[in-house]
């Protein structure tokens, strides 16, 4: 049954990421259309060099190449948004269900908690999955247009580290809401760690035990200002499913033992 769960969960949230895809959107296209302006003044550099040390570390000091602007302007901030997106749908789709009366129906029908589960984490990684897409045609697309082309397969593998690194991020509100059926706390929870980290990225090159760490944080690699320049290892990826995945097993007993709807 878990695939009917499934089809329900996208139903339940595709007005939510249609909202986000269209924000989305407009905010590469906003940023993307000063790049022309820029582009050519050196002064734009120099300025940049002369920030502290943590701005510079977050969104680099080269704003004049295409690749220093898409990764310092446009997507230095898109952890933070990803995250907040995923630890929103990942807490609605079961614990803010659960809150609505929502899940009464689908449990009258012949549909398990381990389906409940497996449904909506499926649901959750279609949906971030289909941002991260969104992502990668905006940041191509309108590159192009504003004189700012990048390889198709270099923001392609920018914007898998994004997406799946916020993946992880949704898991675990989707966990914590499965656990302990409240959404504020299990939103708070994913959205709270994923924009903890990209300010421990942003602390690293002065904080020697973050830096040491580093290779824990799913922020540094998209965040390290290499992955529009050249091709990088990926095998954070499928670590970063799998940590997602881990998650929501954790949550499976905790969902079985709990009354749902109490």
């Amino acid at each position: 049954m878990w695939p009917e769960v499934y089809r329900q969960a996208l139903r339940d949230a595709r007005r939510g990421w249609l909202v986000w895809s269209a924000s989305l959107l407009a905010y590469t296209l906003l940023v993307l259309a000063f790049y022309p302006s820029i582009r050519n003044d050196p002064a734009v550099n120099e300025l940049m060099r002369n920030l502290p040390e943590a701005l510079r570390q977050l969104v680099g000091q080269d704003l004049t190449s295409p690749a220093g602007y898409v990764g310092g302007r446009l997507l230095s901030l898109m952890p933070a948004l990803l995250s907040v997106y995923a630890a929103l749908t990942g807490a609605a789709l079961l614990a803010g269900a659960e809150e609505r009366g929502w899940l009464e129906l689908p449990l009258a029908q012949p549909v398990t908690r381990r389906d409940l589960l497996l449904g909506t984490g499926a649901a959750l990684l279609t949906l971030v999955l289909g941002l991260g897409a969104v992502l990668f045609v905006a940041v191509w697309g309108l590159g192009a247009v504003f004189q700012a082309p990048l390889p198709a397969e270099l923001v392609l593998q920018t914007a898998a580290l994004h997406t799946l690194g916020a993946w992880v991020f949704g898991a675990l509100a989707l966990a914590v809401g499965a656990a302990t059926g409240r959404a504020g706390p299990a939103a708070a929870a994913g959205a709270g760690l994923g924009v903890a980290l990209l300010v421990a990225h942003t602390l690293s090159s002065q904080v020697p035990a973050l830096r040491d760490l580093a290779h824990l944080n799913p922020w540094t690699l998209p965040l390290g200002g290499q992955t529009l320049r050249e091709a990088v290892s990926l095998r954070a990826l499928p670590a970063e499913v799998a940590v997602g995945a881990a998650l929501l097993l954790l949550a499976w007993p905790l969902l079985e033992r709990r009354d749902l709807g109490q």
